[in-house]
């Protein structure tokens, strides 16, 4: 069941616009330290992500080094076969529209044959984070908005839960930190204090009903500005 927001919130590029959230959010609970696991093999980027224009442009822009950087040709990042993915109109995604990172085999793990063509092949994570930071770069400028935001998602002006949560499918679901605090830092970036401090006292009522506490937030992977 969804909760009204007092008012419609706008993420920093003008999509999506959030007016209601799953409560959901603030109780369901999963390891939430990423980088810190070391059970999951990244199976939760075995399927490529969406990614919006703007993050699609800004890596054309760099292409020829991240190109050089991930040893595998601009032409197979994306998705753009008409009759697969292409490029799909979507109010909802920042610059209106937004395709999918492509999937490639992959060998490092016994759990899934293909992974996103970012994830790194031999060790541990996305390769646009991790080219990012190496270059003081800004990772909101670059990897797309749905993988900072994940393990919550957006649909119909609605924050939920992924839908990995849904399926039980997400390998790391289970004790730790909740959906929301896990990532309580990008809801700031994207959508501004004003609607962090809106979700802190629904999430405080919301609790209370239920007498649990206030989960505490884990370190998130770090993020460098430029």
């Amino acid at each position: 069941m969804s909760l009204m927001l007092s008012r419609a919130y706008t993420a920093r590029d003008g999509a999506p616009v959030i007016d209601r959230i799953d409560p959901r959010i603030f109780t369901l609970t999963y390891f939430g330290h990423c980088m810190a696991c070391e059970f999951c093999e990244d199976s939760c980027c075995r399927f490529g992500a969406d990614i919006e224009m703007p993050k699609l442009r800004a890596l054309e822009a760099i292409a020829p080094e991240l190109e050089a950087y991930l040893n595998v040709d601009r032409k197979h990042w994306f998705r753009t076969d008409p009759e697969d993915f292409g490029v799909i109109p979507e109010p909802e995604y920042p610059g209106g529209e937004y395709t999918r990172t492509s999937v490639v085999p992959q060998v490092r793990s016994e759990q899934f044959e293909e992974a996103c063509v970012f994830l790194d092949p031999i060790g541990r994570g996305c390769r646009i984070h991790r080219f990012a930071l190496e270059r003081n770069i800004d990772v909101h400028t670059l990897k797309p908005m749905v993988c900072i935001l994940f393990p919550l998602c957006y649909a119909d002006g609605e924050i939920h839960p992924a839908l990995e949560l849904e399926t039980d499918e997400l390998v790391c679901q289970g004790p730790g930190v909740t959906l929301y605090r896990s990532v309580r830092d990008e809801v700031i970036y994207y959508f501004g204090l004003e609607m962090a401090a809106e979700l802190d006292r629904v999430e405080a009522s919301t609790l209370a009903t239920l007498d649990l506490p206030v989960a505490s937030s884990m370190v998130p992977l770090p993020m460098r500005s430029s």
